[in-house]
């Protein structure tokens, strides 16, 4: 399977001269890391060329080029094992702050316990990784729950009753023009 994205990235990204945007962060984690050590030779070369961006990365580029046309008072961030280890985390803050005069990390938050998809098929994982997580939430809520990985993001929204989304959606949303 390595081989196969790694023909296809190369194709996809025309040879190397497209950058490729992921919009999930473990995806990212995955594909900076784990592919690679399954090419040689010339394969390896062109996957070693490919400039693979994090959407977090890409979007925190692009803050000074957006108007964000209203604040949000209080967002919640959860940033994923798979952020951590890109070291996006800083990146993601300040993105969320972009959109909200309060940006809240609850405290106890780290792995969310989805793990891929094993959350999913034991949900106990997921509220008992989140339990402080969602006493947090209950005393201070929010205004918006983001994160960038879709199986956290449905972990936990399921664990805390928030509905956990893309940072994408609401930095979309709030930059988008205002019809007068």
């Amino acid at each position: 399977m390595a081989h196969a994205v790694a023909d296809a990235l190369w194709r996809w990204s025309d040879g190397g001269a497209l950058p490729i945007v992921v919009d999930a962060a473990s995806c990212t984690l995955g594909l900076k890391e784990d592919i690679v050590t399954q090419l040689e030779g010339q394969q390896k070369e062109q996957y070693e060329s490919l400039k693979i961006i994090d959407s977090i990365a890409w979007c925190h580029d692009l803050l000074s080029n957006l108007d964000i046309s209203h604040k949000l008072q209080r967002v919640a961030v959860h940033p994923t094992c798979s952020i951590t280890d890109l070291k996006l985390v800083g990146a993601l803050k300040q993105i969320a702050a972009r959109l909200a005069d309060e940006v809240e990390v609850p405290i106890g938050t780290t792995c969310c316990g989805t793990a891929g998809d094993r959350g999913l098929l034991h949900p106990e994982l997921v509220l008992s990784a989140t339990r402080e997580v969602q006493l947090v939430l209950i005393d201070r809520p929010c205004d918006a729950y983001v994160s960038a990985n879709r199986t956290c993001e449905m972990g936990l929204r399921h664990a805390t009753g928030k509905k956990y989304e893309s940072f994408l959606y609401l930095l979309e949303e709030l930059s988008r023009p205002q019809a007068n």
